[in-house]
């Protein structure tokens, strides 16, 4: 990310702004703020001096609405004889998409103005005493006149289809998660002992198998064979051998032993408590084969999607898999949407929040992060950054380095900026070992 001679107080937005209402009087530019939510939105008209030209107004989500915001525009145009038209609105979860959209199409060019921001500038004295609503709406306003905010660029096609499928295989990631927990409560009541989770835990008890439930193909293939250890203990090895071999899973003679030997010390919870938990766990069972099934449909297929983007450098990266690739992709969208990486960082919130004043410059010390920007770009670029640290050893010498005299937080955020620089320069020279930091190589000046 190369540093660029400011030429703005505020920088290249700053300027970027200025050139557009560059000669034009401020009673000739429309600013249209619109509070969205998820059943109506609020919308206030005024003019570049803050002038309210048309009072706060509720239109609906349907048509209706859309027209009765188009007229209201138009008529404030009119009024004004106005000769730009600003339109800013909160990019409030998805709520706010399909209306920006319907404006973009009307070749009306609409400003994200940033959460963050807004909830900030709400809090100015001169905009107490009002309502909720016209307060909210004023903020945007007040921010959008001033030329905050990044302007809408809706996705299409391909960036569309990826960043859809990436949220909706989130969503399912976060659903088996909390399924596999239900089924570990499950099986807390039915085989107390069976999972043992935590150092704690394992100090003071051996569990029946070393590796992680999870990733256990015996124990996987036990809670659905005979999760009752009740059961267990009057088995033969032989008799469960047989049930595993007919699931298609090999299992030796001591193992099988080992694992009746276990059931018979376990401390046998009730036989109705057994019976219900038991039906419960196999159909939360066969929900999550269901829900594993889906997620692997929905990676192979980003993953098809990937390869047909620029993004597919990425994934010759050591460190970053096909995966993690297509849904930091799907986070960003079409790269032709941006000039450097310092945007694509911006839109991220990544933010140290810092307390400097005079001579105190606490750098960020106990401040929390600023999560101001898309928590979906935000969460992609710390897990790559997270993964990278452990395959790229000069970016991890460049964490630890960061940290000598930096907070954690801070200086993971710094490494965060790095890793999107280096990932920018070859996503956009397309050559995959350009700048990747290799044993050998000086690091940087930090």
């Amino acid at each position: 990310m190369s540093k660029q001679k400011q030429t703005h107080l505020r920088g290249e937005r700053g300027q970027r702004f200025t050139n557009q209402i560059r000669g034009l009087a401020l009673e000739q530019i429309v600013c249209v703020s619109v509070d969205i939510s998820k059943y109506f939105h609020v919308v206030m008209i005024h003019n570049a001096l803050g002038e309210i030209i048309t009072p706060t107004f509720e239109i609906d989500i349907f048509r209706s609405g859309f027209e009765q915001l188009c007229q209201a525009i138009d008529e404030a145009m009119a009024q004004t004889q106005a000769e730009v038209v600003l339109v800013g609105m909160e990019p409030t979860g998805h709520y706010f998409e399909n209306l920006a959209r319907h404006l973009h199409q009307r070749e009306q060019p609409v400003t994200l103005i940033n959460s963050y921001a807004v909830s900030r500038n709400r809090q100015q004295q001169m905009m107490r005493r009002q309502k909720t609503d016209p307060i909210d709406v004023a903020a945007i306003g007040d921010l959008l006149r001033r030329g905050e905010g990044t302007l809408f660029r809706p996705l299409e096609g391909l960036y569309l289809e990826l960043q859809h499928l990436a949220r909706a295989r989130l969503s399912k990631s976060k659903i088996r998660t909390m399924l596999k927990n239900q089924i570990v409560g499950h099986l807390d009541r039915i085989f107390p002992g069976l999972i043992l989770v935590g150092e704690t835990a394992k100090q003071r008890y051996s569990p029946l198998f070393a590796v992680d439930f999870w990733r256990c193909q015996t124990l996987q293939c036990l809670v659905r064979v005979c999760p009752d250890p009740r059961q267990l203990a009057q088995m033969s090895p032989d008799h469960l051998r047989a049930d595993f071999h007919a699931r298609q899973v090999r299992l030796g003679p001591q193992t099988a032993h080992k694992i009746i030997s276990y059931a018979q010390k376990v401390l046998w919870p009730d036989p109705e408590l057994i019976a219900i938990r038991s039906e419960l766990l196999q159909h939360d069972l066969i929900l999550l084969d269901a829900l594993t099934d889906r997620l692997g449909a929905l990676e192979q297929r980003l993953c098809r999607l990937v390869q047909q983007t620029p993004y597919q450098i990425w994934t010759q990266i050591k460190g970053l898999g096909q995966t993690q690739v297509a849904s930091l992709a799907a986070a960003i969208g079409d790269p032709s949407h941006y000039d450097y990486a310092k945007q694509v960082f911006r839109r991220s919130g990544l933010v140290s929040g810092r307390h400097d004043s005079g001579t105190r410059q606490k750098q960020g010390q106990g401040q929390p992060i600023i999560k101001a920007g898309d928590v979906y770009l935000r969460r992609a670029l710390l897990n790559a950054t997270e993964t990278l640290l452990f395959h790229q050893p000069l970016l991890h010498l460049y964490y630890n380095q960061l940290k000598l005299n930096k907070p954690e937080m801070v200086a993971r955020i710094a490494t965060a900026r790095r890793t999107l620089g280096i990932l920018w320069a070859i996503l956009r020279d397309q050559h995959s070992k350009s700048l990747l930091y290799k044993r050998g190589v000086s690091m940087p000046e930090l």
